[in-house]
C-alpha cells in the first residue's frame, strides 16, 4: 500500500466514525420525539434535559468530525 492509501484509510476512517455517530444518535433521538421511547428501551420515559444535549452534542461532534474528513481528503486530492 503506498502513502496515499494509508492517508486515505485514516483520514476516511474518521469521516466515517463521524457520520455513523451524527447519523445514528440523530436516528436515536428522532425515534424518541416519535415514539417517546430510546434505542435499548422498550417503555416510553422522559429523557433529562441535560441527557437531551449531550445527544445534541454528539450529533454536532459528529458532523465536526465528517466534515474535517471529507474536507482533508478533498485538500490532499486523494480522492
Amino acid at each position: 500500500m503506498g502513502e496515499t492509501s494509508w492517508l486515505f484509510l485514516l483520514i476516511g476512517s474518521f469521516a466515517a466514525l463521524g457520520a455513523a455517530m451524527a447519523f445514528g444518535t440523530l436516528a436515536a433521538i428522532m425515534r424518541y420525539h416519535r415514539t417517546g421511547t430510546v434505542p435499548g428501551s422498550d417503555t416510553p420515559g422522559e429523557l433529562p434535559r441535560g441527557r437531551m444535549i449531550s445527544l445534541w452534542v454528539r450529533v454536532v461532534v459528529g458532523l465536526g468530525l465528517f466534515g474535517y474528513g471529507v474536507y482533508w481528503i478533498e485538500r490532499t486530492g486523494i480522492f
